[in-house]
């Protein structure tokens, strides 16, 4: 007896549609809840202490923990209605957070292990084998299985066909580039919140003086990627030696300086150099130039990928 599986399949991607939609209204229901963090480590609140400000460590945290509260709603919410709804450009905006998800789990591999030999000396090899295997299994092995599971033909015949959205209308690399583009001009938006720390051929600089040099790289990145998302030749070559540059200018300035070292240039406020900072060890081991790199080394093989869409003016599959 053949027994049709197709409602099952249906019912499992839209209880998988809820709960993408339940995490992204959690996201927007802790958003501004958890702002109220920052009144109580201001003057007069309940954990204040000296130089709680802008600029400060526990500061970019908050700031930073609020803004991926936003960034979750902004992620999954549409996903999880697209899920619902079984529209194909849900399944296409799945795939492209599986993909930033891949990316980001093979930056952070790439990073730790090349902070392996720091590492040693404060764990044991069991206890670094350990954090390796579940960065590995976080970071690359469940999302890879995950876009095998999206990519197969059951999962794209369960989603209705293209329409004529936005989403539809342009391949998968060009949104996963746009969306990469769009999450590092957020990251350049953290930059004022570590005292505008900016990595310049070789040199760190901060405070005023890499005040106009971020502001230009948001800028340029922001036109680029409206052009590059239009299909814009220019915009094509111009994302190429934007990211080049900026590979060149981090591999120059933070393979000079260690996490610590750049801590230690920021001056920060002696609670958190005596209480907080100590906490991060793992985190202050870490090198800058691997994970970064990384990250940029990836979206250029993208780009240089989606080139077939800017010379044969075909949208890839």
């Amino acid at each position: 007896m053949n027994i049709n599986l197709k409602p099952y399949s249906e019912s499992l991607i839209r209880v998988l549609g809820v709960i993408l939609l339940v995490i992204g209204l959690i996201g927007l229901f802790y958003g501004p809840l958890e702002i109220y963090c920052f009144y109580m480590f201001s003057a007069g609140g309940q954990f204040y202490y000296d130089g709680f400000q802008i600029g400060s460590l526990w500061f970019a945290y908050l700031t930073i923990q609020n803004a991926v509260y936003y960034i979750v709603a902004f992620f999954m919410i549409p996903i999880g209605i697209g899920t619902i709804k079984l529209k194909n450009w849900g399944r296409k905006l799945s795939l492209n957070l599986l993909y930033i998800w891949l990316i980001v789990g093979i930056s952070l591999t790439i990073s730790f292990i090349t902070t392996t030999p720091q590492l040693s000396q404060k764990l044991n090899l069991f206890v670094t084998l350990i954090i390796f295997v579940f960065i590995c299994l976080m970071g690359i092995i469940i999302p890879f299985i995950l876009i095998k599971i999206y990519n197969s033909q059951k999962i794209k015949h369960l989603f209705k066909n293209k329409s004529n959205n936005c989403i539809d209308k342009i391949s998968q690399v060009i949104l996963l580039v746009c969306c990469l583009n769009i999450l590092f001009i957020l990251f350049l938006h953290t930059s004022p919140l570590f005292q505008y720390i900016f990595p310049l051929f070789g040199k760190i600089i901060i405070h005023r003086e890499a005040v106009p040099y971020i502001s230009i790289c948001v800028v340029f990145l922001a036109i680029l990627t409206y052009g590059y998302y239009k299909k814009y030749l220019l915009a094509f070559w111009g994302l190429i030696v934007y990211y080049g540059l900026l590979l060149v200018s981090i591999i120059l300035t933070f393979s000079k300086y260690s996490v610590s070292e750049i801590i230690t240039l920021l001056n920060y406020p002696v609670h958190e150099q005596n209480v907080m900072i100590p906490l991060l060890y793992f985190v202050t081991n870490y090198t800058l130039t691997a994970f970064l790199a990384s990250f940029i080394i990836i979206t250029l093989c993208l780009i240089i990928y989606s080139r077939k869409s800017f010379y044969n003016k075909k949208i890839l599959t």
